[in-house]
């Protein structure tokens, strides 16, 4: 499948990408060999491809639309559809037995997860109080007014 640029100069040659998901898996892939100038000058054609793309499963020869239904790998970040979406089959079944290892070797107790959700509480209230006091905080105010009051406290007093 390729998208062509509708709003072609006579000057520039129609710029022509390639979003067939055998070819092309990942929108970085579609635009490397693109120069900036020509992707600012048919910048609705390149978001259309990518969307194109990034619509598709990650997995290499894979077709699958993902837009509807489809699974955000949590190892490698990358969207596949439901054949391809368990880690092992796509290639992350390494970083699911490296985590799962060290879940068996280190579990939490109960107590640990106890003070964990109460250090993150913490945190919470902790930003909060910050962003409340940031903004109470009052802003000095504008240097002539503040000059005049001085010379009257001062010729006052002296």
């Amino acid at each position: 499948k390729k998208i062509s640029a509708s709003n072609q100069n006579a000057d520039s040659p129609g710029l022509v990408l390639n979003t067939d998901p055998k070819v092309v898996t990942k929108a970085s892939e579609l635009l490397q060999p693109i120069g900036t100038d020509v992707v600012e000058k048919n910048l609705n054609t390149v978001l259309d491809a990518v969307k194109t793309v990034d619509q598709t499963c990650d997995f290499k020869g894979c077709k699958q639309k993902t837009n509807l239904v489809g699974s955000d790998c949590s190892f490698c970040k990358e969207r596949f559809c439901f054949r391809h979406g368990l880690p092992e089959i796509h290639g992350c079944g390494d970083a699911v037995k490296r985590k799962e290892r060290e879940e068996f070797l280190h579990p939490m107790t109960g107590k640990a997860r106890v003070e964990q959700y109460e250090k993150q509480k913490a945190q919470v209230r902790l930003t909060q109080k910050l962003k409340q006091m940031s903004l109470e905080r009052k802003q000095k105010p504008s240097s002539g007014g503040s000059q005049s009051s001085n010379k009257s406290t001062l010729s006052c007093c002296l």
